[in-house]
């Protein structure tokens, strides 16, 4: 039975090999963000007088009010899943990436479900009454062309988290060009790749972003690209598959999410921060990628699946939460606040995935393919797939083994 309905929901690749891990790192993401956005929904729209049970949670409280830390960690698996077949290409000297068929794959792949999830969501917002037609319909169309931030200066108001979307858009143009790098001696690229997200930290440190962009985010799609330079490198395979490493990742991933809040640090104290966050992110990566316990965790059964649903999961979960939240906040089992938090996560990521599994089966997995577009334009495929899109990763077998060891 699961291996079919594995099957079903698995997403489209190409002939290249399909490596669960990857799905698993974005199941990882996807969940801290929907239950952070759950949280924050929980805490600022219930009735219920919480006792002093709430301070009791600190660290659970610290954790998840810091989740939305895991935006940064979508922004390095893009960076690595896009630079992969082009560091292939510049360190194995692979197959050159065609940059028409690049650019054409974003489009094709991204475009049509975004379009049309973004358009159901708006028409939910209007159904609710939440904008009138007049203010939400020009925010929709900055939205489309993925331009709201840089038109209006604040988040969309079809659903807020599409800000993301507009940044990772930002990254796909200019990735190839960034790409080049890996076409430069070992060192002297990845010295120069650990500098620039130096740099880029330091200088939003001194004049901080003023709306959302990849000004404000770079460092971490610079920290995916280096995390595919090691892994088409082969770097030091032997000893992230150490056994005793593998605990080391769930260390990380802690240090990263209870670390404190930038803004409740002194000026020089958040620069350290920011600095170290994208190096963890890219060590914690790196350890699921070649640690095998590490790996088998986020490659077990549902985990990749639910993370290849993540792009309409993600674009659908926010709207779901103000839709179906504000019934589950009035359900409440006893006045203490960890009984009911863990009771809206139950009773808002049921409705999630549902909705989320339905858009993602029927909007968006069939676009994973390249055949709609040969079927719409009527066109016989004659070769197979060479191209990749943000749910593949361009690897061979012996890439992911010993391939071009260090």
């Amino acid at each position: 039975m699961f291996p079919s309905f594995y099957n079903k929901f698995r997403r489209i690749t190409t002939i290249q090999l399909y490596l669960p891990e990857i799905d698993g790192m974005r199941f990882l993401s996807l969940s801290l963000v929907t239950l952070f956005h759950i949280r924050e929904y929980f805490i600022y729209k219930s009735s219920i007088k919480f006792g002093s049970d709430y301070y009791d949670c600190y660290w659970l409280n610290r954790f998840f009010t810091n989740a939305d830390r895991s935006v940064p960690l979508f922004f390095a698996i893009s960076g690595f899943i896009l630079c992969t077949p082009f560091a292939h290409h510049y360190i194995n000297h692979g197959k050159k990436i065609s940059l028409k068929q690049y650019y054409l794959r974003r489009v094709t792949r991204l475009e049509p479900p975004y379009f049309i999830v973004m358009i159901c969501i708006f028409a939910a917002q209007l159904l609710m009454h939440s904008y009138s037609f007049q203010t939400l319909f020009p925010s929709l169309l900055a939205s489309l062309i993925y331009s709201h931030n840089l038109i209006y200066h604040h988040t969309p108001l079809v659903t807020v988290v599409a800000w993301t979307l507009e940044v990772e858009i930002q990254y796909y143009i200019m990735a190839p060009f960034l790409f080049r790098m890996l076409a430069l001696p070992k060192y002297t690229r990845r010295l120069l790749i650990a500098a620039l997200i130096v740099f880029f930290v330091a200088l939003q440190n001194l004049y901080p972003p003023t709306f959302l962009s990849i000004y404000g985010s770079i460092q971490h799609f610079l920290v995916g690209i280096l995390i595919a330079d090691f892994y088409v490198s082969g770097f030091a395979i032997d000893f992230f598959r150490k056994k005793w490493v593998a605990p080391f990742a769930a260390v990380i991933f802690l240090v990263m999410f209870l670390m404190p809040r930038w803004e409740d640090t002194h000026q020089l104290d958040r620069l350290y921060l920011a600095i170290l966050m994208p190096f963890m992110i890219g060590l914690l990566y790196y350890i699921i990628l070649r640690n095998e316990l590490v790996k088998k965790v986020f490659s077990y059964k549902f985990v990749p699946i639910i993370g290849g649903m993540c792009y309409t999961t993600y674009l659908v979960h926010y709207s779901v939460i103000s839709i179906v939240g504000r019934y589950t906040v009035r359900l409440h089992l006893t006045e203490y606040y960890l009984p009911n938090l863990l009771l809206q996560f139950v009773l808002m990521t049921i409705p999630i995935m549902l909705v989320a599994g339905v858009f993602y089966l029927y909007v968006e997995r069939p676009f994973m393919s390249k055949k709609w577009i040969d079927k719409l334009m009527k066109k016989d495929k004659r070769h197979e797939e060479t191209n990749m899109h943000p749910g593949e990763v361009y690897i061979t077998q012996t890439d992911g083994n010993n391939a071009g060891k260090e």
